[in-house]
């Protein structure tokens, strides 16, 4: 069966007692919280397969932060992209994280244009940095560049740099790019790379508040390369890409995520066969490509200073 994309979900009044989709509530819960962790796709598939009690190491990690969770409208119709509608295990897994006492926000991309309107006066001025991130995401293979290159209005403005000060274009842009969802692209890595690049510029704001997590190594590279090719003088503050393995030596540093068993469950849930890492063993001098089974990453985890994970 073709996959069905909506960006409203058939059962989306299924998860309204879980999530908050208040635009105003969202403003202010962006700028008052300390960590905002935007899920990608495969992890959140991952993660709502955890046992309850491993899953709630991960909660524990994230209340500790000050943290909510941040789902996008495009990831969202990733997840019910089989029919339109939000599996049982995923409503399951928003329960789970709103009943450990973390608010879980459903975002239309668009809707961040407000959260931008605190700090930056003009429509011209948001749409700047729009414009900037959707040029820095220009590929041959780019969902987001094609989406640009069919639209005269939006490649007038965001490529050509015009008519910045219309308020609509933000809004055109996001509509469009979820309207053009595939099967098989990389639309919803790519927007959630332009919404983290955006957010990065708030001022005031910590290094590492923006968090995404992803186990998606083409989604880490592409949100990491946005930011890489942002020239020195135009980047904003620093963002955090956690994979479930990274994650895991952050809850056992901070003394959460202590039970080797539990450990190996949250590595090896979604995944077959070994896992592989990007990080630094101990005399490494460069990053490389490690590939071990999840008892051996455990094991190089609990030993000091054995494994620096990197993704």
């Amino acid at each position: 069966m073709a996959n069905v994309y909506t960006d409203t979900l058939y059962n989306f009044e299924e998860i309204v007692p879980f999530v908050t989709a208040d635009t105003d509530t969202i403003v202010t819960e962006v700028y008052r919280k300390k960590g905002c962790y935007f899920y990608d796709t495969c992890s959140f598939r991952s993660h709502a397969n955890l046992p309850d009690k491993v899953a709630e190491y991960l909660f524990q990690y994230i209340r500790s932060q000050d943290g909510i969770v941040i789902i996008t409208r495009c990831i969202l119709m990733e997840l019910a992209s089989h029919n339109g509608i939000l599996n049982p295990e995923y409503l399951s897994y928003m329960k789970r994280i709103k009943a450990y006492g973390i608010d879980v926000f459903v975002v239309y991309e668009e809707d961040l244009f407000e959260v931008m309107n605190v700090c930056f006066g003009t429509n011209a001025a948001i749409n700047a940095y729009l414009m900037w991130a959707v040029r820095m995401m220009q590929g041959p293979v780019s969902s987001v560049t094609e989406t640009v290159m069919q639209n005269k209005v939006l490649y007038h403005s965001l490529i050509e740099g015009k008519n910045l000060e219309s308020r609509g274009i933000y809004k055109e842009f996001f509509v469009s790019a979820r309207g053009g969802k595939e099967s098989g692209d990389n639309l919803g890595e790519e927007v959630l790379a332009i919404c983290l690049h955006m957010l990065s510029h708030i001022p005031g704001e910590a290094d590492g508040k923006f968090c995404v997590i992803t186990d998606d190594k083409g989604a880490g590279s592409r949100i990491d390369v946005l930011f890489q090719k942002t020239s020195r003088q135009h980047k904003g503050n620093k963002i955090r890409i956690f994979s479930t393995p990274k994650l895991v030596q952050f809850m056992y540093a901070e003394g959460i995520l202590k039970k080797r068993e539990d450990m190996k469950i949250m590595l090896e849930t979604g995944r077959d066969g070994n896992i592989v890492i990007l990080g630094t063993r101990n005399y490494d001098l460069r990053t490389n490509e490690i590939s071990v089974s999840s008892q051996e990453l455990v094991d190089l985890i609990m030993t000091p200073n054995a494994i620096h994970i990197i993704f």
